[in-house]
């Protein structure tokens, strides 16, 4: 993967990490395992990490890349076993951005949450 969409997907991944404004240890061990598998450095990390507030969502290029990222993301916010409403609404606007309604996300949310 390229190095620009690599950042991006886990700029996505960490949007929804950070929604509910704690890390649990299960979302940063999944941060961790991402930015090793993407080759992200930590320093590449924490400059996206400490810009935590003026972040947003940048959207994939391909239907494949949206709906994968879709899938991780989800997986993100149930990754602690909580789902936080900022967390559900901020994957839910990241769906909604890569054409798809609440019924179509609950839908893949419910197929992610049985995998998981």
């Amino acid at each position: 993967m390229e190095q620009d969409k690599a950042l991006a997907y886990f700029q996505n991944l960490y949007i929804v990490a950070a929604a509910d404004q704690q890390l649990s240890r299960e979302e940063a061990n999944f941060l961790v395992e991402v930015a090793q598998i993407m080759g992200i450095s930590a320093e590449q990390s924490t400059r996206i990490m400490t810009q935590r507030d003026q972040l947003e969502f940048i959207i994939p290029d391909s239907p494949e890349e949206r709906d994968t990222q879709l899938e991780d993301i989800i997986t993100m916010m149930i990754i602690d076993r909580k789902i936080h409403e900022k967390e559900y609404n901020l994957c839910l606007k990241f769906a909604e951005h890569i054409g798809y309604d609440r019924k179509a996300f609950e839908d893949i949310m419910f197929r992610v949450v049985r995998g998981v």
